[in-house]
């Protein structure tokens, strides 16, 4: 390609990266198998950007989880080039739009030059016109149609992966991404790689394909006793992976040496109805209390935002003093990151309820004695915990208030931290996030910040990202900013 020509992107690419790129060439149907924080997202981006130069494709559509899908969006603006950036058009499933944003989405696809949709693939299992969206979209120009996380579709008989194999067809370029491709069965590739391609794996249905790698027999099941049958164990496993690799790139973690320290990420949290009504009405009561104080401090404000917090985080307190709880889906996002991660993780929660809400859930999926817990509510415990968190294998996961396990501990077996809560401290979330930074250490840190957009939570959040105390910044004048 010629140098003046070639896609330039606003930043460099790790040399696994090039090597993904290098490894995509030619393929219309691949997989990128890039552990967690390999730079997936940039990756696609980039490639989007060298076939949109060269006329291959003009658009991107994007299938990702709730949690996920908005944050290509901050991505594209951080990866592609300038003039790229410049020329291209996103815009994102929205459910139950507005008015204006029904006429925004027109606009989008009236719109000739490139373009990046972004969908939720929950949308896709429920809502005709979100699957109707991405039909239309893929029938307008040369598209590469990318599912992210694309464990979402590993279930063969989904409402969701039906309709993405349905699409592949209408797509120019197809691919998948995943850390943990088959994180609980080798089965779990078949509906993956058939939406890249209809007998990419040498097998046409499921069916064929579980009698070559799965080992059957029949079992008795339920009070009743009736047989059936049943997966047992896998076979031909070598075979299946000479396969994969022949459509994909595998790199983890451990092989990358070019990585920053910390990586952070974002996932958004959709609040649920319970939530916005509490939260609007929340709202609504401190405005009027702060409208009406004849003097605001910063403390009169932070005592605002953290009932408004605590309704983002699922729960509230009663008149009587009493905590209630309230649907939420934070935890289900927390489990779905978990399903995704190798090693060990902390999860940092800012109220105790939120300690033994996460490992009561943790446990129900991972077994017992899988999470060791830090606050103030397991004085006696803590430390025997914190010891099987440290030395056993099978107990990977800590839920910690930073409050408690956030200063002197050395919990650097872990490589993920997730941050389903944070309190207003600056000092909590500094002295927290250091925790899995043992003196030797090499490997790098992703770091995950949960939060609610619009909300106080996505502010305080982002203040102390860029070390801000929230006390410091938080004046009379500016409470409108931080409650509004």
């Amino acid at each position: 390609m010629d140098a003046q020509t070639a896609y330039v992107p606003k930043l460099p690419r790790w040399r696994h990266q090039e090597n993904a790129l290098d490894a995509m060439v030619d393929h219309t149907a691949f997989a990128l198998f890039m552990e967690m924080r390999t730079g997936k997202t940039k990756t696609i981006l980039d490639e989007f950007g060298e076939d949109q130069l060269d006329g291959v494709v003009n658009q991107l559509l994007v299938v990702a989880p709730a949690g996920v899908y908005r944050t290509w969006e901050i991505d594209a603006q951080k990866h592609l080039s300038e003039d790229l950036e410049r020329k291209t058009m996103i815009a994102y499933w929205e459910s139950g739009p507005t008015a204006a944003q029904q006429a925004d989405m027109k606009m989008f696809m009236r719109y000739k030059g490139p373009r990046i949709l972004l969908v939720n693939v929950e949308a896709l299992s429920r809502v005709k016109a979100a699957r109707d969206l991405c039909l239309q979209f893929l029938q307008q120009a040369k598209t590469t149609m990318v599912v992210d996380e694309s464990t979402t579709i590993k279930g063969v008989k989904a409402a969701r992966t039906k309709f993405c194999i349905q699409a592949r067809d209408f797509a120019a370029k197809r691919r998948i991404l995943s850390g943990l491709p088959s994180p609980q069965s080798p089965l779990d590739l078949f509906a993956q790689f058939d939406f890249l391609g209809k007998g990419l794996l040498g097998y046409n249905t499921f069916e064929q394909f579980q009698r070559r790698y799965a080992i059957m027999a029949m079992k008795p099941y339920g009070p009743g006793g009736r047989n059936i049958m049943v997966v047992t164990g896998y076979q031909n496993l070598d075979e299946l992976k000479t396969k994969v690799d022949q459509h994909s790139f595998r790199v983890r973690l451990s092989e990358c040496y070019d990585l920053p320290e910390k990586l952070y990420m974002r996932r958004d949290i959709t609040p649920t109805p319970e939530q916005k009504l509490a939260y609007a009405q929340m709202k609504k009561f401190a405005v009027a209390e702060l409208e009406n104080a004849e003097r605001v401090t910063a403390t009169i404000v932070l005592t605002q935002m953290l009932r408004l917090h605590q309704i983002l985080a699922g729960h509230t307190m009663s008149d009587d003093g009493n905590i209630v709880d309230i649907p939420e889906n934070k935890t289900a996002e927390v489990l779905d990151i978990l399903e995704n991660v190798a090693g060990k993780a902390i999860i940092w929660v800012a109220y105790d309820a939120d300690v033994k809400k996460l490992s009561a859930a943790i446990e129900k999926v991972y077994g017992i004695d899988t999470c060791a817990r830090f606050w103030g509510g397991n004085r006696d415990t803590r430390e025997a915990e914190e010891a099987m968190f440290k030395t056993l294998s099978h107990c990977r996961f800590m839920v910690a208030t930073a409050a408690a396990g956030g200063r002197g501990r050395t919990w650097d077996m872990a490589d993920t931290m997730i941050y389903y809560s944070n309190t207003f401290s600056l000092e909590h979330r500094m002295q927290s996030e250091e925790r899995n930074q043992g003196v030797g250490k090499t490997g790098n840190v992703a770091v995950f910040d949960l939060m609610t957009r619009g909300t106080v939570e996505e502010k305080i959040v982002m203040a102390l990202r860029h070390k801000k105390n929230l006390s410091d910044v938080i004046t009379g004048d500016s409470w409108r900013e931080w409650i509004v």
